[in-house]
């Protein structure tokens, strides 16, 4: 009697991207976005190439529950300065910790997602929320707030991520295939409600989301949304583009705490 091998080839209808297949439904989605303005400089530093700054030195940090037909919830952030590509505008995520391994390699490996694996806790309680992502021991972000009141629903919206798409070379010698994909979100929403609050951002020598130094914050609103998902290389990129940049993806395996930056202040709006 024969067994099936698992490992052994699949059918052609069988091989299929099931990331894909994923995010084309509806992504249903609670989130808290803070928008930020930081230094202009900061952004600049940041950017690899072809990406250039927007016309302000935004920072927009979501904190989000995610719910996607097929696999259990989990948690999600997106941290991300805003950056365009030619005359398309959209976000330039620098850290997107996620809550299961699930959601970092279907992420990572079919769009470019700079995912990692955290701990992320999103929390609304009447009108008090809160919302923490903490990685590898340090607690890297904090939001504590108040929903003050509804805001205005905004019309159906897409939204634009930039990712570059790349793995390590296997002989230590730079990156192999880069290329600068678009993300792109078509988003409904459903209900947005305004918040009054902090957010801090927390010292870590691998995750150093506290060198993005807050100025003042725009805005802090509560959403819940639906979301589909869908991605396309831009342009190949030069890989000296992009080599100062790699670690911006992958943790250093000897961090050096003696880069650490002082500890970010609460911001309050």
């Amino acid at each position: 009697m024969s067994t099936a091998v698992r490992y052994g080839p699949r059918p052609p209808q069988a091989q299929v991207d099931h990331e894909i297949d994923l995010t084309k439904a509806p992504i249903a989605t609670e989130a808290v976005t803070v928008t930020y303005l930081t230094d202009p400089e900061i952004v600049a530093a940041v950017l690899p190439r072809p990406l250039e700054p927007a016309d302000e030195p935004l920072v927009r940090v979501q904190l989000q529950r995610v719910r996607i037909a097929g696999r259990p919830p989990f948690g999600s952030a997106v941290f991300s300065v805003a950056a365009r590509h030619n005359e398309l505008r959209g976000d330039y995520p620098l850290f997107m910790p996620q809550s299961t391994e699930q959601s970092v390699t279907g992420g990572r490996e079919t769009f470019g997602e700079p995912k990692k694996l955290a701990h992320i806790e999103l929390e609304r309680s009447g009108d008090r929320v809160t919302a923490t992502v903490d990685r590898m021991g340090y607690q890297l972000i904090r939001l504590d707030g108040r929903v003050t009141g509804p805001a205005e629903l905004p019309e159906d919206q897409v939204n634009i991520e930039f990712y570059f798409k790349f793995l390590r070379a296997p002989d230590g010698n730079g990156i192999t295939d880069p290329h600068l994909v678009y993300g792109e979100y078509h988003r409904h929403f459903e209900l947005l409600d305004n918040i009054e609050g902090t957010l801090e951002l927390s010292e870590s020598p691998l995750d150093p989301v506290a060198d993005i130094v807050i100025r003042q914050i725009r805005s802090i609103i509560w959403c819940r949304r639906r979301t589909v998902q869908v991605g396309r290389i831009a342009q190949r990129v030069p890989q000296e583009w992009l080599l100062p940049y790699v670690h911006q993806r992958y943790d250093d395996p000897a961090p050096s705490a003696e880069a650490a930056a002082p500890d970010a202040q609460p911001a309050r709006v």
